[in-house]
C-alpha cells in the first residue's frame, strides 16, 4: 500500500485519525483534509492513532509537524498513539513530544483528555 488512508471518527471528547499506509511526500493532503474534517466536527483534540502506518518516512514527519503548528495556531491538542518504539524514540528526540505527547493506547489518551 502506497498511500495514505485516513479515519476521521467523532468520539467526543476526542476526534481520532486512524492513519492507515505510508507517510511519505504523499501524506500531506489527506492528512490536511482529515485534519479539516476533524475541525467540521468540533475537535479540541485530535488523536492521531498510527497503528496501521507501515512506513513513516522524513517527508510524512515533516506534514505531522505541519499538523502539529496548524493546530498550536487554533488552539488544540494534538495527541499521538500506536507509534512503534523506534517512532516513538524518534519523535521525543525531534522534540515532538512536547507538543504532541504520545500514548500508549487510545483509551490511556482519552483518558489524558478527559483530566485535563
Amino acid at each position: 500500500m502506497n498511500d495514505l488512508e485516513i479515519r476521521v471518527r467523532d468520539a467526543p471528547p476526542v476526534v481520532t485519525m486512524d492513519l492507515r499506509g505510508e507517510m511519505t511526500t504523499f501524506a500531506q493532503e489527506p492528512l490536511m483534509r482529515a485534519y479539516e474534517e476533524a475541525l467540521a466536527k468540533g475537535a479540541r483534540t485530535v488523536l492521531l492513532n498510527f497503528g496501521e502506518v507501515g512506513y513513516l518516512n522524513s517527508a510524512g514527519i515533516a506534514a505531522i509537524i505541519g499538523l502539529i503548528s496548524q493546530a498550536r495556531k487554533a488552539n488544540q491538542r494534538i495527541l499521538l498513539t500506536g507509534l512503534t518504539s523506534h517512532y516513538q524514540v524518534v519523535f521525543d528526540m525531534m522534540g515532538l513530544t512536547a507538543y504532541a505527547p504520545i500514548f500508549e493506547s487510545e483509551e490511556a489518551a482519552r483518558a489524558a483528555s478527559e483530566s485535563a
